[in-house]
């Protein structure tokens, strides 16, 4: 089995590995090749990473807060790389855990959520709106796990459809994850254009929304029309 087999996340659908485009940049090109590595030959266990990690989001939170936007931004991007390599360490060592689980989801929470909040509240944002990115950001991560994931799961044999076909064909997933929402919100940060970043994000969920309901309907379709449903 190849690192790419190890490391593949147990919640993915394909059978090969599979990365969105910015989790591919995050976790092959930098993670594989330069933080993984040396980290396997140390007694630091995923744990610590995720608690380091913790630890860069609440710094970023305060520098953010006292107007040191770029080194803010930096802290954001430390969080991200360390948010997924926990889970890497943890698969490639056998160290999965539930107590880790539950703390990077804490972790996770706290980046993504305090930061919308956070920003929110520093740059003066429609209420409405700041609410609405952590309602339909959380509907989305629910909703597409427990409802339209685990539907998908029970078929034979899954049919993709246009771009995301051609994507998987060479080995890339359509869509949005956390590496791209923290790039988004990383880019927030930096240009302290948060109300932009909401806005592309809340149309990039519900988009990512409608076309796996439209994708789960189409398979369910086709299911029944070969005998299968």
């Amino acid at each position: 089995m190849n690192l790419d087999e190890k490391l593949k996340k147990s919640e993915r659908l394909e059978s090969r590995p599979t990365y969105y485009i910015t989790e591919y940049i995050w976790r092959v090109l930098i993670i594989q090749r330069f933080i993984l590595p040396p980290l396997l030959h140390t007694a630091i266990t995923p744990n610590l990473i995720t608690i380091f990690g913790m630890a860069c989001t609440l710094l970023s939170f305060a520098l953010l807060y006292n107007g040191y936007n770029v080194l803010s931004g930096i802290f954001y991007i430390i969080y991200s790389l360390a948010d997924h390599t926990d889970g890497m360490l943890a698969r490639l060592r056998g160290q999965s855990s539930t107590l880790g689980h539950y703390m990077d989801y804490a972790s996770d929470y706290i980046a993504w959520f305090g930061l919308i909040v956070l920003a929110g509240y520093l740059y003066d944002i429609n209420a409405f709106l700041v609410s609405f990115i952590c309602v339909i950001l959380l509907f989305h991560q629910q909703f597409c796990k427990h409802f339209i994931h685990a539907r998908l799961k029970k078929l034979k044999n899954i049919h993709r459809f246009g771009l995301k076909k051609w994507l998987l064909e060479r080995g890339f997933l359509l869509g949005i994850d956390a590496s791209l929402l923290a790039w988004i919100l990383a880019f927030g940060i930096f240009s302290g254009e948060f109300e932009i970043c909401f806005y592309i994000l809340g149309m990039i969920y519900i988009l990512d929304i409608i076309y796996r309901l439209f994708e789960l309907n189409l398979n369910f379709k086709i299911q029944k029309k070969l005998g299968g449903g």
